[in-house]
């Protein structure tokens, strides 16, 4: 299994709960984050950051966000999947900043 972990700049989230109503047994649960990923600049044709999304198993993940002012940077781990055809990254946990109480 390849893991690792980045710190990233999470810029939103946004929670999903839904099941289709095509028959096909789906249920989409999880926390859609919105990351600030750099560019790649190796080619000389792109400076500056993109915005990136990647789901975070399950929507109840969307409480440990709410107490945070956004934009925040957070230790996330990703796990590398791959379809045979494409890599993907799945979001095992995220670690945020401890948020003090005032």
């Amino acid at each position: 299994m390849m893991e690792f972990k980045n710190k990233v700049k999470i810029l939103g989230a946004k929670s999903v709960d839904f099941k289709p109503d095509d028959g096909s047994n789906r249920h989409y649960n999880h926390v859609v984050l919105f990351c600030e990923i750099p560019l790649d600049i190796s080619q000389g044709s792109a400076i500056g950051s993109a915005c990136e999304t990647f789901n975070w198993q399950d929507n109840s993940n969307f409480h440990l966000l709410r107490s945070h002012k956004f934009p925040v940077e957070a230790e996330i781990t990703f796990t590398a999947v791959t379809t045979g055809k494409k890599m993907n990254y799945v979001v095992k946990s995220v670690d945020l900043p401890h948020v003090s109480k005032i």
